[in-house]
């Protein structure tokens, strides 16, 4: 994997040392060298820039300035000859600060600080990805056998006391032994949500929202004071 990548500085000595040590760097990208914070903005509204090599000082915009500008910024590294500006420029979330002149040795454990924090979030994101996959379906144990039941094809469970009802779009429900709160933490989140003591529904079979009721199927489901901000802000979040 490839991380796109830009050098901005006033100083053509310092851009030139640096696109040195970005080429030495089998997962950088140079994309290009900018003279000042003006350019750099126009690159960033252009293309997909992961590292931002940053010079503190520049005519008409400074780095800092540059960064107040930035909604979303790519991960940056600072590079100055002022010292002062260290402090400071942590306060903008900055990954790394090299002072000038810049050994490759210190660029290095810049750099390497990304590359691993990003590869790492690379893993934990597939790791996800795949636990999301592989958690398609429940197994039910009731009436003596063990039932498997897609979380797609079920509708809406209803608890009442250590039992729960699984109610689903072919199926007759089945009862099964266990509480409605035990069971919620073994249905996704993204998927399944409560709505009463008694209620949990599947977010994708929700046909209708009037007031109080949810309407699923040919099912009518109370929504509970408790339990409607969470289904309001699902609602606002998918809106």
């Amino acid at each position: 994997m490839k991380f796109n990548c830009i050098v901005v500085d006033d100083e053509p000595i310092a851009q030139q040392i640096l696109e040195n040590y970005i080429s030495q760097i089998e997962a950088l990208h140079l994309v290009g060298k900018c003279s000042n914070a003006f350019e750099a903005l126009n690159i960033l509204h252009c293309e997909k820039i992961d590292v931002l090599f940053l010079d503190v000082k520049m005519p008409s915009l400074s780095g800092l300035d540059m960064l107040k500008t930035l909604q979303n910024p790519p991960r940056v590294i600072l590079t100055t000859a002022f010292s002062e500006f260290g402090v400071e420029s942590y306060e903008y979330g900055i990954s790394d600060y090299l002072l000038k002149p810049i050994a490759f040795e210190r660029f290095l454990k810049a750099v390497n600080k990304i590359l691993i924090r990003k590869n790492e979030e690379l893993s934990t994101e597939r790791i996800e990805n795949k636990a999301e996959m592989e958690s398609t379906f429940i197994f039910f144990k009731a009436d003596k056998k063990i039932h498997k039941y897609y979380f797609a094809d079920i509708l809406f469970i209803e608890g009442s006391g250590n039992y729960v009802k699984i109610n689903t779009q072919n199926e007759k429900p089945l009862m099964v032994l266990d509480k409605l709160t035990e069971l919620q933490e073994k249905l996704p989140t993204k998927q399944f949500i409560r709505i009463h003591k008694s209620f949990i529904v599947n977010i994708s079979h929700i046909q209708k929202i009037d007031g109080n009721m949810i309407n699923i199927k040919d099912k009518v489901i109370p929504i509970s004071a408790t339990f409607k901000p969470n289904l309001e802000e699902l609602i606002k979040d998918n809106g």
